[in-house]
């Protein structure tokens, strides 16, 4: 079972992928804000977590991220752990369940790091260029939402994405929807992720400028309230094992 759903998470990230409003998620994330005191304890409490038994049985990617720029939040750090399926999701909470090494997790946690935010999506629309595994020194800009309009709002994104102006861009670009969001704004929101701030600034703002992105912000004017951009750049990841 395991290295079947390690599969499916690598068939979604190596290609390149454009979903209508009401096609199925290519998978799903949860992520936490956390202010941290010490960043190198909390990756060594992961490491010892992942080395145990219920970390290497896990279906779930945790992958840690350091915040540039972070808005009213205070949070220096984020979690974000991707299932490639609400099957997944189950399986990996009761692995959890079972396990003193994951409370020993939380309690070590406890003593490092302050929880701010949570929330709980999926990933429903992406062009992937890069298997995110494989990407060096990757860094994210995230535009989070509030759409009223569902389908009209995908629709005009669809059409963005299959732009040149998208095309050209190195990385990746996934686009979420909340799910159970507390006290993180918004509904949806829009992630860029290349393998430098350099190319990501560069190449983000050569969409920014297109023609393309011009028709897509008139489409959207009345239907989407933009709520939050921040950025942030991966510290590292943790790739599920197969069997």
């Amino acid at each position: 079972m395991l290295k079947r759903l390690i599969s499916l998470m690598s068939l979604i990230v190596l290609v390149s992928v454009n979903v209508g409003v009401y096609a199925a998620p290519l998978f799903y994330g949860q992520s936490y804000g956390f202010v941290v005191s010490d960043p190198a304890a909390f990756v060594a409490a992961m490491d010892k977590y992942r080395a145990s038994a219920a970390g290497q049985q896990s279906p779930a990617m945790p992958v840690l991220g350091q915040n540039i720029v972070n808005g009213d939040y205070a949070s220096t750090h984020q979690i974000s752990v991707f299932y490639p399926s609400t099957e997944a999701m189950d399986i990996s909470r009761s692995l959890n369940a079972q396990s003193e090494d994951w409370r020993a997790f939380q309690a070590t946690l406890r003593n490092i790091a302050t929880p701010e935010w949570e929330n709980m999506y999926a990933i429903m629309m992406a062009k992937v260029k890069k298997d995110p595994t494989e990407m060096s020194s990757a860094v994210s800009i995230v535009y989070g939402m509030t759409v009223k309009d569902p389908a009209g709002y995908i629709a005009a994104f669809e059409k963005l994405l299959e732009s040149d102006a998208m095309a050209n861009f190195p990385g990746n670009i996934y686009l979420g929807q909340n799910i159970a969001s507390g006290n993180v704004k918004g509904t949806h929101f829009v992630t860029f992720v290349a393998e430098s701030t350099g190319a990501l600034v560069n190449n983000v703002m050569a969409v920014q400028t297109s023609a393309a992105m011009s028709d897509y912000l008139s489409a959207v004017a009345d239907i989407r309230t933009l709520e939050a951009t921040n950025m942030f750049r991966e510290v590292k990841r943790w790739v599920p094992r197969g069997e």
